[in-house]
């Protein structure tokens, strides 16, 4: 009996498993004030903002204006761009733990309408890669951000056809190509194990039990979003927030920051999550190398950024046309941090990524090592700018200059291979200048639309090089034909 005792005693006294380290008691003001800050350095006009534990929010917090000039607060609503990611892996998963998916089945098991221009490669295409962003299928396939889709029809069945013509880049599972159509392919692979559309499985599965009970993933929802804001020469403008029906599954979820928080407590160890602490690990295993410094998991990227503070970082961003919004979490600090950002644009992305990274180390009472209130320098969009200027500049010129010599009589050709060559040459710069805004600058975007919304000035600008080129070469080849009629005439 005192032996019994003894022993009980000894294992009243011995510790259990240890909890995640907490991070520093939060100064909550400093925090705000330095994503106030950044929000000024970047221009964005409206945010959102929250710190979390696995047991809940601590701070949320807001600023500035929506696009239709309502007070950002509590109940206004954001699109995620690419967050979606994580929240449609965790969907997958809950198939997963109910023995209804296996990860290294092939996806045509489950989803035999999806193949690609080589169907073997399709044949060999894992859940497991689609999760983990190395099936092959490349970014810019064309698939996504179709937003003239019919709400009764099937915007996933014309999706997964469209993709039927794309080229894979690289074998199954051999190297790591970033592309949303991966998560299109899973929400629709979603939508054929559950017997039901993907965004009501979505509900069900994942935003209900977590409380997201404002999320956006259908288009009534989207409807309620106010309008985002571009960047047209640096400033913000307010742009109208589109939707494509299949984009809940890979960039366009949406919701408040209580939504956005929600998940990321539930991501945390010990969170009320909808997944088996196994499967949540399982995501935020590296997987696959995206870079030097960066790796992704299923749905998650990881890195060792805050390794000073004792932490790994498991995050991911996103940009959707006129929004932007971020989950980092500390997992071995046991703190997360959710912000949602109403501007997105193209060339402004690593500055609005920079300001959650940064809220991150702020919230775990870390510095960032650098001014917020510093304007990003990054010289490629205003050299963007300038370039396309000078150039519709000298277009302009070359056409005024032109015309009016053809208006006051061009004078006949002293040779006649002089002006076919100078013919030919104007022809060719000016195509290949077309060409160049046609073509090889909106393949840089995942779509033609996408590059007017995220980034309207050079977008439009491009368009308007192109055209202006095309001016240029049909009136050098206007004045060369009169030079050359004129000698045949003498």
């Amino acid at each position: 009996m005192h032996t019994t005792a003894f022993a009980a005693l000894l294992l009243a006294l011995t510790p259990g498993p240890l909890p995640p380290a907490q991070a520093p008691a939060a100064d909550f003001a400093e925090l705000d004030a330095y994503i106030a800050a950044r929000l000024e350095a970047t221009a964005v006009p409206g945010a959102a903002w929250a710190v979390v534990h696995a047991d809940g929010t601590a701070h949320e917090a807001y600023r500035g204006e929506d696009g239709d000039g309502e007070p950002v607060t509590g109940s206004t609503p954001f699109l995620w761009g690419s967050v979606a990611k994580p929240v449609t892996a965790t969907a997958v998963m809950t198939l997963v733990e109910d023995g209804r998916i296996d990860l290294d089945e092939p996806a045509r098991t489950y989803l035999p309408d999806f193949t690609l221009a080589d169907p073997d490669h399709a044949d060999q295409v894992t859940v497991r890669h689609l999760l983990e962003q190395t099936s092959g299928i490349p970014e810019g396939s064309g698939v996504t951000d179709h937003f003239d889709a019919d709400a009764d029809a099937d915007p996933y069945g014309r999706a997964l056809a469209d993709l039927a013509d794309t080229a894979p880049t690289t074998e199954p599972g051999t190297g790591f190509e970033y592309a949303s159509a991966n998560y299109l392919v899973l929400g629709a692979l979603v939508q054929a194990v559950a017997d039901m559309p993907y965004e009501e499985y979505l509900r069900e599965a994942v935003l209900d039990p977590l409380g997201m009970d404002t999320a956006v993933a259908d288009a009534a929802a989207a409807a309620e979003v106010p309008d985002g804001h571009a960047y047209a020469f640096g400033r913000p403008v307010a742009i109208d927030a589109p939707f494509d029906p299949t984009g809940p599954s890979y960039g366009y979820l949406g919701g408040t920051a209580a939504d956005l928080a929600a998940f990321a407590a539930a991501n945390l160890s010990g969170g009320a999550g909808v997944l088996t602490p196994e499967s949540q690990a399982l995501m935020q295993t590296p997987a696959a190398s995206m870079n030097e410094r960066v790796d992704y998991g299923l749905g998650w990227k990881l890195d060792d950024r805050n390794a000073d503070l004792g932490t790994t970082t498991v995050w991911h961003t996103g940009g959707a046309p006129g929004y932007s919004a971020a989950v980092i979490l500390l997992p071995d600090l046991d703190l997360g941090v959710v912000l949602a950002q109403n501007a997105y644009g193209f060339f402004q992305d690593g500055a609005l990524v920079e300001t959650a990274l940064g809220a991150a180390r702020v919230a775990a009472g870390a510095t960032t090592g650098a001014d917020p209130s510093a304007p990003a320098t990054d010289w490629t969009y205003p050299a963007m700018l300038v370039s396309i200027a000078l150039l519709l500049t000298f277009a302009v010129a070359v056409v005024v200059q032109s015309l009016r010599r053809i208006r006051k009589g061009a004078p006949a050709a002293g040779r006649r291979w002089r002006v076919w060559t100078g013919m030919a040459v104007w022809t060719a710069v000016g195509l290949a200048v077309a060409y160049v805004g046609l073509v090889a600058v909106p393949a840089l975007a995942p779509s033609r639309v996408l590059l007017v919304l995220m980034a309207p000035d050079v977008g439009w600008g491009m368009y308007a090089l192109a055209g202006a080129a095309l001016v240029v070469v049909a009136v050098r080849l206007w004045l060369g034909a009169v030079r050359l009629r004129r000698t045949e005439s003498a």
